[in-house]
């Protein structure tokens, strides 16, 4: 059995600096889900999913194994939660696109993740890297275009929905 090295004062305070700034980050991160609207979680989403998939490939490129499946993983996770967001009550036809399309980039980084860390392995996964985000980055772009419409729309649908109340709160008055 190896005994792991004692790590110096110096590489313990690296190591809490760190944490502290992973957890500020989760904090910082979990406060900015928590004030977002659902645009603003899906932009997030791509965002994640965007750098998810370049944090892959570069650990592929390594050989990383650890990393490669940390990063695919997360990736995963996220085109998970974004198929999940998907409103088939509103539109069924565009969510059953998206669906298929959500799917798909899945079935990408599966077979990535399956891929064994070769060089033909390595090349063959971040192939498969390539395309998924080759597939999801125009959605991003198009996501972020749409940010200030969606927020403008937002507000005037606010404004007359209280113009509609205050129009009822008027009738019952007379």
């Amino acid at each position: 059995m190896m005994m792991k090295r004692r790590q110096t004062p110096y590489q313990m305070q690296k190591s809490a600096a760190a944490w502290a700034s992973q957890v500020n980050n989760n904090r910082h991160l979990e406060m900015e889900v928590a004030e977002a609207d659902g645009h603003k979680l899906i932009q997030m989403l791509y965002a994640a999913i965007i750098s998810h998939l370049d944090n892959a490939e570069r650990g592929l490129a390594r050989a990383d194994f650890a990393s490669k499946t940390k990063w695919l993983s997360k990736t995963q996770a996220c085109i998970s939660e974004a198929r999940a967001s998907l409103r088939h009550d509103i539109s069924p036809e565009f969510a059953a696109v998206m669906f298929s399309l959500y799917e798909y980039a899945e079935q990408l980084v599966i077979k990535a993740k399956l891929k064994p860390l070769t060089p033909q392995g390595n090349a063959e996964a971040i192939a498969f890297v390539v395309e998924c985000r080759n597939l999801l980055q125009p959605l991003k772009e198009a996501w972020d275009a749409t940010a200030e419409e969606a927020r403008a729309f937002r507000v005037d649908l606010q404004e007359r929905q209280q113009q509609i109340a205050a129009e009822a709160a008027a009738k019952k008055v007379t």
